[in-house]
């Protein structure tokens, strides 16, 4: 089970927790090429190194394109926004150098995905590794040099990079080397790459499957019926919000059917995660909810 962090817009430094995985996306002001060479992207390379070892950062997976950037990475403390105004300031001051050029670089700031299950983590290192494959540039993702992709593939003249945590990556998604670039190569040959964010919950392997077919105003209707009435019992309602986040569905979809804002969803999924450590109770209720409502 991973972290929660809750991402809302005001100060980022109180409200990030350590342990907290994200899929980052920084992107150029008005479609601008952040990348124009591979002195840009290998200078940006080492400023990803150095933000790793600066603030404590696992880095799982990346993708460098012509207008933006992926990153799937862990905090170990709670400083992504220092980790990422130190790489994006650091990058676009020596890019305004080097390209004779005034004004901002990125667009407004990056964007940040919590990843909150193996599934998720799993497809977004894929849809990652895929990008390149997506904006036709090669045929198969182990052919574009400026991905993390191709140190999945073991050859006697590449060693991966130490600030680059694949062996951590594949313990958290409980997989091999071999098995992920199976589930990217499948990925590609089915030639329906997912627009990201939308749902990455759908099952593209054998190896993993969505626990829950059914959509959530379904299983509000089943938790009425056999469980009781969440809107009058705070609990129930917490409990079946760190459900559905933890079986896959989407914070955005859970605020929806919920009618809450995403930072109330976040906050239930965090307090609920602590009181489930610390309190029987609560564990067997959540056992009891499960087994009703996905059984």
């Amino acid at each position: 089970m991973y972290t929660l962090t809750i991402m809302g817009r005001r100060n980022r430094t109180e409200i990030e927790n350590r342990g907290a995985i994200y899929h980052i996306i920084g992107k150029g002001v008005e479609g601008t090429n952040i990348f124009t060479d591979d002195a840009d992207r290998n200078k940006f390379l080492h400023l990803l190194q150095k933000m790793f070892e600066l603030h404590k950062i696992h880095l799982f997976s990346y993708v460098l394109m012509d207008t933006h950037f992926h990153l799937l990475l862990k905090t170990e403390e709670a400083n992504l926004s220092q980790a990422m105004q130190f790489l994006n300031s650091s990058y676009a001051h020596w890019f305004n150098i080097k390209h004779i050029r005034k004004g901002h670089l990125f667009q407004d700031r990056y964007k940040s995905h919590l990843v909150l299950n193996p599934l998720y983590l799993y497809s977004v290192a894929s849809y990652i590794s895929l990008n390149p494959v997506e904006a036709r540039l090669v045929d198969s993702p182990e052919e574009y040099p400026w991905s993390s992709f191709q140190y999945f593939i073991q050859t006697r003249n590449k060693f991966t990079p130490s600030w680059l945590k694949i062996d951590k990556f594949l313990t958290l998604s409980q997989s091999t080397p071999d098995n992920f670039i199976n589930f990217v190569k499948e990925n590609h040959q089915k030639d329906n790459l997912v627009d990201y964010p939308q749902d990455f919950n759908k099952t593209t392997s054998g190896q993993i499957k969505n626990k829950i077919p059914e959509n959530i105003e379904k299983i509000l209707e089943k938790a009425k019926k056999t469980i009781g009435d969440i809107k009058n019992n705070k609990r129930l309602k917490s409990l079946l919000i760190f459900l559905l986040i933890n079986e896959g569905y989407t914070i955005k979809d859970i605020a929806t059917s919920f009618n809450l804002s995403r930072q109330s969803v976040q906050w239930i999924n965090q307090k609920m995660e602590k009181k489930l450590t610390s309190d029987r109770i609560h564990s067997l209720w959540l056992d009891q909810i499960k087994e009703k409502l996905l059984s």
